[in-house]
C-alpha cells in the first residue's frame, strides 16, 4: 500500500497553527466557564482501578453506546452511567485522520497498516471465505470513543417504511413501525442543509426539508462542503439505466437516485461522531468516561441479573483489574462481533460451546453470534474524464496544496466532503438480468418488503486503487454495487473464556447460488450505468476483456469486497423463536438487568448503511427504558 505523502500529515500542524493565530484555546485540563465555575475536565472520567456504582453502566462506546449513554443521563431522567470503551480518543490517537472528511479512505477499508492494527481499530480478520476463494479479510470495526463511527464513510440514510413495518410484524411489537421509529430518526439529527457558497449551485440538490426538525440533534447531518464533479452526469447515466430521482433517503424511501447525507458538520468541516455528538453534548451530565477499559466479564447475581462488569485496563504498562456496579442494567453495546463475544465469556450463549471452555451456563441461547447478516461489494475502476479526488490521494502538488488551502481557509474543497457526489442509487434488479435468476432465488427476494431494494449503486472517489499504476494525474472512481438482500448468513463464536482472545468471524460472503446470481446481475448492471455514462473514458478493472459469465464470476470471487456493515448476531425475536437472543426491548432472554444495544441487536440488516438505524435504535431503546419498559 502507498505511504501517505508528508504534506498530509502536515495538515494538523497547519490547523493548530491557524487556531493559535485567531484565538488562545482553554488550558487542557481545566478551565473557568461563563458562569465563573470551574470546570475540569477530569470531572468527566471515572478513576480505573476503584469499585462505583452507577445506574447504568454501558459496554461500549460507540454508535449506540454514546448515544443512549446521553439520553439516561441528560434532564429529567439525569441517571448516573459509566460509559467503558476500550478504546481511547481518535483525535489522539490517529491524528487528523478521522477528523477530516476527506480522509475517510484511510483506516476504514484500505488497512493502510497491513496486518498490524491501528489505534483506532480491533484489528479482526475473517477466517477464509469458501466462497470468495478462500480469502481472509480484515474486518473493520472501530475501537475508540464514537466506534465506527469514527472511521467509516460517513454516509446517513435512514432505511424503508417496510423495513420497519416488517420489524413490527416479526417482533410482535408496533413500537418497531415505521411511524414510530420516524421521529426517532429525526429526533438524532441536527440538519445542515446545501450551503450553495461552497457547493455548486448547478448542483442543485433535492431532499426532503420535512425529514427534519428544528428540535433535533446534537448529531450534525449534511451535504458537506463539496460535490464531486463527476456528479450530474453519474446521474443522467443512472436515468438512461433506468433509475428515478428521488429527494434524498432520509424520508423512508430508498429506490431511485439521488445525493447521500454525511454525518459532517459544515462549521469546521469535520466528521461527527457519537463521541462529537452524544458523547460531548453529554459531557455535563451524570456521564463517567472509562477509556482503555476492556469489559472482561458481565457479572450476575444468583437470581440472574446483571450486577456489574470486571474490567481491565487496556495498556500495555499494566493489567489493572476492577469492578463496577450497575443498580439497574448493564447494556452492552460491543458491536456486531464483541456483544456476542462477551456474552458467552459471561456464561450467556449455545451451552455447547460455553461447556467446551469451561463456562458457567447462566443462560442457554443458541442464538447468540448466529444470523449475522452482511453485504459483500462488487465494483469496476473506472477512468474520468473530470477530476476525482485520485491526484489528492497521490500527491499532485498542486492539487494538494489547493486542496489544502480551501479546507483550511474556507472548510470547502474535497477535504470537506466525503467522495461521493451526487449519484448514489437503490434498486431493486431490473427484468433485463432479473429474468436469469432462478426460481428459488425469486421465492427468496419476494419475502423482502416491496420497498426494500436488493442492490446500491454506491460511486467512490475516496478509494486508493491498488491493481492499477496510478500518476499524479489520473482520475479514477470505483462504481461499486452493494448488495443488500443476500442470503447467506454468516456466524461467529469464541476460542477460549477470555475476551482478549479474538473471536473466530466468518461471514459467509457469497455463500449461497442466490448470492452469487444478483453479484452477477449486479455486475451487469454496473457495466450498463457505466456504458451510459460518458464522464467514464475506460473500464480499468476488470477491464472489458472480461466478458464471459464464468470469467465475471471468476472476477467476483477474487475481487469482491466489504464495507462491514454486520447485524443481527444477537437478534431481537419473539421468545418463541429458538434462535432469538433478546426481546422486542433489547432484553436479553433468560437473564435481567442486561440488554444490547448495538446492530448486532437487529432482527436484519436494513438496507442500505446501517449508521442511521443504529442511532435511532438507541433512541428508541432509550425511549423504552424512559417509559418504565
Amino acid at each position: 500500500m502507498r505511504s501517505l505523502p508528508l504534506f498530509q500529515i502536515s495538515i494538523t500542524a497547519a490547523v493548530a497553527a491557524a487556531a493559535c493565530a485567531k484565538a488562545q484555546p482553554p488550558t487542557v485540563g481545566a478551565f473557568v466557564d461563563a458562569d465563573g465555575i470551574t470546570r475540569i475536565y477530569g470531572n468527566s472520567f471515572g478513576r480505573p482501578g476503584y469499585h462505583a456504582t452507577y445506574d447504568y453502566i454501558i459496554v461500549g462506546g460507540g454508535n449506540a453506546g454514546n448515544t443512549i449513554a446521553a439520553r439516561l443521563a441528560e434532564d429529567p431522567a439525569n441517571y448516573t452511567v459509566a460509559v467503558i470503551e476500550a478504546g481511547s480518543f481518535y483525535e489522539i490517537l490517529d491524528g487528523n485522520r478521522t477528523q477530516v472528511p476527506g480522509y475517510n479512505y484511510i483506516n476504514t477499508i484500505t488497512f493502510p497498516l497491513g496486518d498490524e492494527t491501528p489505534l483506532t481499530s480491533w484489528g479482526l480478520t475473517t477466517e477464509p471465505q469458501a466462497a470468495i476463494g478462500g480469502r481472509t479479510a480484515e474486518y473493520g470495526q472501530g475501537q475508540t470513543f464514537g466506534g465506527s463511527t469514527a472511521s467509516n464513510y460517513m454516509g446517513y440514510h435512514r432505511a424503508t417504511v417496510g423495513t420497519f413495518d416488517q420489524w413490527a410484524e416479526l417482533l410482535d411489537d408496533d413500537f418497531w413501525t415505521w411511524d414510530n421509529v420516524y421521529p426517532a430518526y429525526k429526533q438524532s439529527v441536527a440538519f445542515q442543509p446545501p450551503d450553495y457558497t461552497k457547493i455548486d449551485p448547478s448542483f442543485n440538490i433535492s431532499y426532503d426539508a420535512t425529514a427534519f426538525i428544528p428540535t433535533g440533534g446534537p448529531l450534525h447531518v449534511s451535504y458537506g462542503n463539496h460535490q464531486g464533479a463527476y456528479g450530474p452526469s453519474l446521474s443522467d447515466a443512472l436515468a438512461a439505466s433506468g433509475l428515478d430521482p428521488i429527494d434524498g433517503f432520509n424520508s423512508g424511501r430508498l429506490i431511485g437516485y439521488g445525493t447521500a447525507t454525511a454525518t459532517i458538520d459544515t462549521r469546521t468541516a469535520t466528521r461527527d461522531s457519537s463521541e462529537t455528538s452524544f458523547l460531548q453534548a453529554a459531557a455535563r451530565a451524570g456521564i463517567k468516561i472509562y477509556p482503555q477499559a476492556v469489559v472482561t466479564r458481565i457479572l450476575f447475581d444468583e437470581d440472574k441479573k446483571a450486577t456489574g462488569v470486571e474490567v481491565q485496563t487496556n495498556v500495555a504498562t499494566g493489567q489493572l483489574k476492577y469492578s463496577l456496579s450497575a443498580t439497574k442494567e448493564v447494556i452492552l453495546s460491543a458491536g456486531v462481533w464483541h456483544s456476542p463475544q462477551l456474552l458467552m465469556v459471561s456464561g450467556v450463549g449455545p451451552a455447547e460451546t460455553l461447556q467446551e471452555h469451561g463456562i458457567e451456563v447462566i443462560s442457554d441461547l443458541p442464538g447468540v453470534g448466529q444470523n449475522e447478516w452482511d453485504q459483500p461489494v462488487i465494483g469496476l475502476f473506472l477512468n474520468l474524464s473530470v477530476e476525482t479526488n485520485t491526484q489528492f490521494q497521490v500527491g499532485n502538488p498542486e492539487v494538494v496544496a489547493a486542496a489544502m488551502t480551501n479546507y483550511l481557509e474556507n472548510q470547502s474543497g474535497p477535504l470537506s466532503g466525503f467522495g461521493t457526489g451526487q449519484g448514489i442509487a437503490f434498486e431493486n434488479f431490473p427484468e433485463s438480468v432479473r429474468s436469469d435468476f432462478s426460481n428459488s432465488t425469486l421465492a427468496y427476494l419476494e419475502t423482502f418488503p416491496e420497498d426494500w431494494p436488493e442492490v446500491e449503486y454506491l460511486p467512490l472517489a475516496n478509494v486508493p486503487v491498488g491493481e492499477i499504476p496510478i500518476t499524479p494525474y489520473d482520475n479514477f472512481i470505483l462504481l461499486a454495487a452493494v448488495l443488500l438482500s443476500t442470503e447467506s448468513k454468516g456466524n461467529m463464536s469464541i476460542t477460549s473464556s477470555s475476551v482478549f482472545d479474538r473471536p473466530i468471524i466468518n461471514p459467509n460472503w457469497l455463500a449461497t447460488d442466490a448470492d452469487m446470481e444478483q453479484a452477477y446481475a449486479a455486475f451487469l448492471r454496473l457495466r450498463e450505468i457505466s456504458s451510459n455514462w460518458d464522464t467514464a473514458t475506460g473500464e480499468l478493472l476488470p477491464g472489458l476483456g472480461v466478458s464471459s459469465k464464468e470469467d465475471i464470476l471468476d472476477f467476483i470471487r477474487g475481487h469482491s469486497g466489504f464495507i462491514f456493515h454486520g447485524t443481527s448476531t444477537c437478534k431481537m425475536g419473539p421468545q418463541d423463536d429458538p434462535s432469538a437472543v433478546i426481546d422486542s426491548r433489547a432484553r436479553v432472554y433468560g437473564v435481567t438487568g442486561l440488554r444490547v444495544v448495538d446492530a448486532s441487536a437487529f432482527p436484519n440488516c436494513p438496507p442500505g448503511h446501517p449508521m442511521a438505524s443504529v442511532y435511532m435504535y438507541a433512541e428508541k431503546i432509550a425511549e423504552s427504558i424512559l417509559d418504565g419498559n
